[in-house]
């Protein structure tokens, strides 16, 4: 499937940072009225990732940025900006050890489960969207429910969740490795060696 461009003002970009953007905002509003704690340290996360995939553009395209520094405004640093970006939080989840597995568990459900919503919106994909949607959605509230072991499920949630996003990914087009699929794949890894830590700082 191409992916669709969209416009607004002088500023071009694809359906997949409509998506993503949407996600942050949809995914912090969503933590700020279920945990207001969670929702800090999410915010402080979506700022660094975005502030490093934008200024990435300065190491990516070095030499472009030195002759015109006003191409900063216009670019971000693509994919190695991405990647960048989200090495970034990783770290500052690790050393600021933002609480409960099940809380980063939720945040990151709920990253996903908006940002494939409107991605599959901006596609024009609406049956996709609003399907996977509804059994995303079921499985965060699943983990809500269980709020007073919500930890324990939290990482048997988690590496449910990836594998369904792949069923998903696969069914639509053909199972590739993408950035959003290796993105999948590296922070239930991530997730699962965060849990393993926590509970060695609880112990």
């Amino acid at each position: 499937m191409d992916e669709r461009w969209y416009t607004i003002g002088t500023f071009t970009f694809p359906s997949t940072w409509g998506a993503i953007i949407a996600s942050f905002i949809l995914t912090f509003l969503f933590l700020y009225f279920w945990n207001r704690k969670a929702s800090d340290w999410y915010s402080n996360g979506v700022f660094y990732f975005l502030v490093i995939w934008k200024l990435s553009v300065i190491l990516v395209d070095f030499q472009n940025v030195i002759e015109h520094p006003i191409t900063i405004l216009y670019f971000n640093g693509g994919r190695w900006g991405y990647w960048l970006g989200l090495l970034t939080v990783l770290l500052f989840i690790f050393v600021k050890r933002v609480g409960r597995t099940s809380h980063l568990v939720i945040a990151w459900m709920s990253t996903v489960v908006f940002f494939e919503l409107i991605f599959h919106l901006l596609q024009f994909d609406i049956l996709a969207g609003v399907s996977q949607f509804i059994i995303n959605g079921a499985l965060i509230l699943f983990l809500l429910k269980k709020e007073n072991d919500s930890d324990t499920w939290a990482i048997q949630l988690v590496i449910v969740f990836t594998l369904i996003q792949l069923l998903f990914q696969s069914i639509y087009g053909g199972f590739v490795f993408t950035t959003v699929t290796w993105t999948y794949l590296i922070v239930m890894v991530y997730l699962i060696f965060f849990n393993g830590r926590w509970k060695t700082n609880i112990e």
